[in-house]
């Protein structure tokens, strides 16, 4: 009984010194790589990757995140808008907010409401002149990114973006990418800690552990009464 609970406490000692020192060991920011894992955790992206051609690049969203062919431009974002090329610029649109990007994907400038980005943004589109259009919740808005200004129209007549299908070798690695940063270890360690990393069963396994902790506790105090 002391031999197994020795492994017990080590185990359970070095888990919980890690979690407690999460921010050094920065576990929240390291993430599981191993494919039997990532399977066990069933990491995986809650709805179909969605795709945007603009300037040659794809703009793709897998799950929370926005790609820009395959390198990460932002995360927690709920749904991707559409994406427009203007004056050698790309322009992302996403939750009332927007990305500014070179061609070669580096942001210049993120807008959101307090610039006047229009509520309720639902489509994003260029005009003939190569214009840009936000459609939003009450209209159409012709959209000067230079000088931040946002005049509002009557159903403006707009090339919108639309969703294509992303090429399956792009959307292969791109969730390949995306299941590398989705199981931080800091939430592996703290499921082996808890037990939980082997389910109900483990939890049980936990409980067991601490009530042999408590056996050999009030056995070994009882022994050094009767000693006494």
């Amino acid at each position: 009984m002391g031999i197994i609970s020795a492994l017990f406490v080590i185990f359970l000692t070095v888990t919980g010194l890690m979690l407690n020192h999460t921010e050094p060991l920065n576990l929240k920011k390291r993430f599981v790589q191993n494919i039997i894992f990532l399977d066990l955790y069933d990491i995986k992206p809650g709805k179909e990757p969605q795709g945007f051609l603009a300037a040659n690049h794809w703009i793709t969203q897998v799950g929370e995140r926005i790609y820009f062919d395959q390198k990460e431009l932002t995360e927690g974002v709920n749904k991707l808008v559409g994406v427009v090329a203007a004056d050698e610029k790309i322009i992302v649109a996403y939750d009332g907010q927007m990305l500014l990007l070179t061609q070669q994907g580096e942001v210049v400038e993120h807008l959101a409401g307090t610039e006047g980005v229009p509520a309720g943004m639902r489509a994003i589109g260029i005009t003939q002149n190569n214009d840009v259009v936000i459609r939003g919740a009450h209209g159409d808005y012709l959209a000067d990114i230079e000088s931040l200004q946002w005049k509002e129209e009557e159903q403006i007549d707009a090339e919108w973006s639309k969703t294509r299908t992303v090429p399956k070798a792009l959307l292969a690695n791109l969730l390949y990418l995306y299941r590398g940063k989705g199981l931080p270890l800091e939430r592996v360690i703290l499921d082996m800690h808890s037990g939980r990393f082997l389910g109900g069963f483990g939890i049980y396994l936990v409980d067991a552990a601490a009530a042999l902790f408590l056996l050999l506790s009030l056995s070994g105090v009882w022994m050094w009464f009767k000693r006494s």
